[in-house]
């Protein structure tokens, strides 16, 4: 990793010789402490190098957390399935056990018995040494937690934090959390939610943030919201997307003038609601055909598409992961339309897969 970061520096340090460098700006979860280090380097606005591993390093976010006294699940990290087993019987199952340092979901699984254990153990820890080797060598346990999943896309200037707007998230079968779906309706009520608001606060300040742009995941539970997770960057797949079409939000303009050191200029100038599902592969096998819906039968679809290409194999967690074969956006004047809307257009789409042997 060193040598990785080593010759991004001296790339960005032979190219600010003879242009001049604004910002430094990433949307992927695995350059995020690399930008920020080139940002630091280059003296521009960052999360700044140790607060990106803050919020990239699971662990070490649910240990500063804690410290801050903020809302979280109850963890431990376990570095074999032995140890993982005598976690998940002191927290009761179910338990969730994750990389430390991945993103998407990608190894995250459920787990709801000790039977099953090592299997779920394998799942997290060979994802971590497969994509994040730093942050490898284990798995982190969390206790589950009931209750709908939402994030909050938010930009911090100078320690100032302003939520953009809700994510209604959607999910794949268990025992994964593959999301599927997300939706942003411009006048979530959460938005005004004090205790919601106050909690990404501390969060953020516990943290050490105090410029950039960061996607938190909280789950709803019947004792009040509790942190997920504090990821250093924006929401990645069709949010950006989504929160432009419900609230006329540019985040990729808005993290632009962050790292520039620019005012972020905050306008919501649309209220609607937007919506978009993913069809996922059912089974592993070929990648045929996906049957998308028409938009002369469904007026407030805006946007369908395929996502891989004809041949493509396929495979569900945890033998692949992102197996998604096609999507429909829409949006409406309200979250009750939106909703109605999308059930509608997804109902009128399938997949064509041809099995595996």
């Amino acid at each position: 990793m060193s040598s990785n970061i080593n010759f991004l520096l001296d790339a960005v340090r032979k190219l600010a010789s003879s242009v001049a460098v604004r910002g430094v700006l990433t949307f992927e979860e695995m350059f995020l402490s690399a930008t920020c280090r080139i940002a630091d380097e280059l003296g521009l606005p960052s999360l700044g190098d140790g607060v990106a591993e803050n919020c990239r390093d699971k662990e070490r976010t649910r240990h500063l957390l804690t410290a801050g006294g903020v809302r979280q699940p109850r963890f431990a990290f376990a570095r074999t399935a032995k140890e993982a087993a005598s976690i998940g019987e002191e927290f009761g199952y179910p338990v969730v056990l994750k990389p430390r340092g991945l993103a998407g979901s990608i190894g995250v699984i459920m787990v709801r018995s000790t039977a099953d254990i090592e299997d779920g153990f394998h799942v997290a820890a060979s994802a971590a040494r497969d994509g994040a080797q730093r942050h490898g060598g284990g798995a982190l346990v969390e206790q589950y937690l009931a209750g709908p999943e939402i994030a909050v896309d938010s930009v911090v200037v100078d320690g100032r934090l302003e939520p953009l707007y809700i994510i209604r998230k959607r999910f794949g079968p268990e025992p994964f959390f593959e999301e599927t779906g997300q939706t942003i309706n411009s006048d979530d009520p959460l938005l005004f939610d004090a205790d919601l608001i106050e909690m990404l606060r501390t969060a953020h300040t516990t943290l050490g943030i105090r410029t950039g742009m960061t996607h938190t995941e909280i789950r709803l539970t019947p004792a009040g919201p509790v942190i997920i997770e504090v990821n250093g960057r924006l929401a990645g797949d069709f949010v950006p997307h989504l929160a432009k079409l419900a609230t006329g939000l540019d985040g990729a303009t808005i993290a632009a003038r962050v790292a520039c050191g620019e005012p972020p200029l905050v306008e919501r100038a649309v209220r609607r609601s937007a919506a978009h599902q993913i069809v996922y592969a059912d089974q592993d096998g070929t990648f045929n055909a996906v049957t998308l819906p028409s938009p002369a039968h469904h007026p407030n679809l805006v946007a369908t598409g395929t996502l891989l290409p004809t041949g493509t194999a396929v495979a569900l967690p945890p033998r692949g992961y992102m197996a998604r074969l096609g999507y429909a956006i829409v949006t409406a004047p309200s979250a009750d339309e939106c909703e109605a809307s999308l059930v509608a257009a997804v109902a009128d789409m399938s997949v064509d897969i041809t099995p595996s042997r």
